[in-house]
């Protein structure tokens, strides 16, 4: 929207210039719709573009039974944007009029789809904040889970210790208890 509003103010200092200052000035119009269509095919990530036109899938679990589409645009200045080069090098106000009113659709246009692009993005942050939120919960219980198997072992251990020490000290005992008997005799 940037780029839009600097292209706005182009066409405001364009209605107070002369023919050589209008031309030069739609030159620079025409440099900044160049920018705009450069930054729109720029704007890719791991090979999709939104402003592009792409669409980006994105799966919320594992069989892609719950999915979102976000539609991309073509955000460039033949595409939805629609801004028509200056024309004329805006020798007459009608050609800057024109410019103005494709300008302010376009901005119309970037805002509409800034808002949905926003909701999307809504969700998809929601959604990743409850599949985090649902890991942490599972990765916790598992190792709770672990964490109680370990105490049980530990305990069952414990017990079959003890019981091979009371199983010894009771041969002994009983040893002992035998060879008195045959001291007696």
């Amino acid at each position: 929207t940037k780029l839009i509003e600097a292209a706005k103010g182009l066409t405001q200092s364009a209605r107070s210039a002369d023919a050589t200052g209008r031309a030069t000035l739609a030159a620079q119009f025409d440099a900044l719709l160049d920018q705009i269509d450069e930054l729109a095919s720029d704007s890719g990530y791991k090979g999709i573009n939104l402003l592009g036109g792409d669409d980006l899938t994105v799966d919320f679990n594992e069989d892609g039974s719950s999915s979102l589409t976000v539609s991309g645009f073509d955000a460039t200045v033949g595409g939805d944007l629609n801004i028509a080069t200056a024309a004329n090098n805006w020798v007459a106000d009608t050609d800057i009029d024109t410019a103005v009113s494709d300008l302010d659709a376009a901005l119309g246009t970037l805002r509409s789809k800034a808002s949905t692009l926003a909701a999307n993005l809504s969700v998809i942050t929601i959604r990743q904040d409850f599949t985090s939120g649902m890991i942490n919960t599972l990765q916790t219980g598992a190792d709770k889970l672990t964490l109680a198997d370990m105490n049980e072992e530990g305990a069952n251990m414990l017990m079959l210790q003890t019981r091979q020490a009371l199983g010894t000290t009771a041969l002994s005992l009983a040893s002992q208890a035998a060879q008195s008997v045959l001291r007696l005799f």
